[in-house]
């Protein structure tokens, strides 16, 4: 691009991180480069700067980097305000369970699609759909439902894009894309029988609900093997119409889901570790980690935020500002704001997370056996690991209950407060626990002096009991959390539950809860082996 607002040094960078998409082994220097296309001296570089912002973690005995937890904290606050998720999560789960495939909620990045959520009850081969999955737009029946339900401008503008971009495949797809305009005016949905993956075949719907301008499709994907001839619009098609309809309906008379029922309040960006590399690194890093400093400063509470105000954060001049937006804007990292003086951020940044969340094969283990529990104890289980001075969540189940809606997957909780970085702290070596406290000592004070003297206490429960429990995030929900006892595949997890509880639990539920956890991580920690 040729626009002097345009930061490439910025591109670059998030180019690295572009390159994990299907990289489910990690990659190294030399892989990067030839993915990217940058020196492997560049890529060294920027992997530092990364590495430092938790975008990525390296292992030193595999010489390898993977998308790291920074980049899943990254994608909350988009994904926290994104109030459709939680209204349409249930009956996406029944109607996926019903027809034995995947119901997705999809949102477009510039010429792709992009899951903002997903269920399944039966994951295809050759595409393991989750948050952050990219797909191609012309291909598929989310694609075709966005195209054929756009405004004539806006169409012809994402047309003309993906006709830069990609003409011969724009050339093979048009009937198609055509077909599906005719389609949805005919029959209510759009399909793409196996288009894009041979054993995938795919319906999908346009929402009547916007977000910040962006409008939402709903998509169900199912094996070749069950979607027979006539199957695909006599059943799926209607029954995905139905669900439309009631998620439409639901909405509608549900205004408040449109605010994430809790904002997750670890700690702030201003209290993290410092990249005090990126100070001394050159230009292309450290323009790079100004642009992640950027998009860190958004936050549920702050969803918009102008060129001074980030200037301001970020602790660079207004002009520098100026170049990062745009060049964010332009990599579908952040948007302008449609309802305030500002940016927010995209869909993109759901994308980077991607990789993360689909290499984390501990999550498609946990969650049968997190969804069974959390209906045993009506309440919500999480599987969390350790990211900086808190604990991410990476997946959560909980029944439908609208008292507690509990932080949703990327949310950075505290690790002092919680159980959860209790249960972490008394699982950690000795070194590594002391390592940890001491730069909250220093880079948060508060949080140690409020909750430092629960430390000793909560070792104490552990070696006891086995478990870690807390009240102090919320007063009236108690948190009871299991350290898995070694990593799987390289990550240490916690598994926690969180209860209403207005008043405190009794010893003997919380040894029902505490025991119930340490079955199924026992569990856990067998199927993983090998991973």
């Amino acid at each position: 691009m040729n626009d002097p607002r345009f930061a490439s040094s910025l591109a670059h960078g998030m180019s690295v991180l572009d390159a994990f998409r299907d990289a489910a082994d990690g990659l190294t220097n030399k892989q990067l480069a030839q993915r990217s296309g940058l020196s492997t001296a560049s890529i060294s570089r920027l992997c530092v700067t990364h590495v430092d912002h938790g975008m990525l973690r390296f292992d030193a005995a595999a010489g390898r980097y993977w998308i790291g937890p920074g980049a899943l904290t990254l994608a909350y606050p988009f994904l926290a305000r994104l109030g459709l998720r939680r209204v349409a999560r249930l009956p996406m789960a029944r109607l996926a369970a019903a027809l034995g495939g995947t119901i997705s909620l999809v949102m477009r990045d510039r010429t792709q699609m992009v899951y903002v959520e997903t269920c399944w009850a039966n994951r295809p081969r050759s595409f393991r759909p989750d948050v952050g999955a990219v797909l191609p737009m012309l291909q598929t029946a989310a694609g075709r439902a966005w195209l054929a339900s756009a405004e004539a401008a806006e169409r012809d503008e994402v047309l003309a894009q993906l006709q830069a971009a990609s003409p011969t495949a724009l050339r093979k797809w048009r009937p198609q894309v055509a077909q599906a305009a005719s389609d949805l005016q005919k029959q209510g949905f759009c399909v793409s029988p196996g288009h894009w993956l041979p054993d995938v075949h795919a319906v999908a719907i346009p929402l009547g609900i916007d977000f910040s301008g962006h409008r939402m499709v709903l998509n169900c994907g199912v094996p070749a093997a069950r979607a027979q001839e006539g199957r695909l619009l006599g059943k799926i098609g209607p029954e995905l119409r139905q669900l439309a309809a009631q998620i439409e309906q639901e909405w509608r008379s549900a205004p408040q889901a449109t605010e994430p029922g809790v904002v997750a309040r670890g700690p702030s960006r201003h209290v993290q570790p410092p990249p005090s590399r990126v100070r001394c690194a050159p230009d292309s890093a450290q323009t790079l980690g100004r642009g992640l400093d950027v998009l860190a400063c958004f936050t549920p509470d702050q969803p918009v935020l102008g060129n001074a105000a980030l200037a301001r954060q970020a602790g660079v001049s207004p002009q520098t500002m100026v170049r990062l937006t745009y060049t964010l804007v332009q990599l579908g990292l952040l948007q302008r704001s449609r309802h305030a003086a500002g940016y927010s951020l995209a869909v993109g940044c759901v994308a980077l997370a991607y990789p993360m969340l689909a290499n984390l094969r501990m999550r498609t283990l946990a969650r049968p056996g997190m969804m069974a529990l959390s209906k045993q104890l009506g309440g919500a289980v999480s599987l969390g690991l350790q990211h900086r001075l808190g604990m991410v969540y990476v997946e959560t189940a909980w029944r439908t209950d609208g008292r507690y809606l509990p932080p949703d997957t990327g949310a950075v909780m505290p690790m002092l407060a919680t159980a959860m970085g209790r249960a972490w702290l008394a699982q950690a070596a000795a070194s590594e626990r002391q390592a940890l406290l001491n730069q909250i000592d220093v880079l948060d004070p508060a949080m140690a002096a409020r909750f430092g003297a629960e430390v000793p206490k909560a070792l104490k429960q552990y070696d006891k009991h086995g478990y870690c429990s807390s009240r102090d995030f919320r007063p009236d929900i108690e948190a009871i959390a299991v350290a898995f006892s070694r990593p799987c595949g390289g990550v240490r997890f916690v598994m926690n539950c969180g209860i209403h509880a207005p008043k405190p639990l009794s010893a003997a539920q919380r040894t029902g809860i505490g025991s119930a956890l340490m079955e199924l991580v026992a569990g856990l920690e067998e199927k993983c082996i090998g991973l």
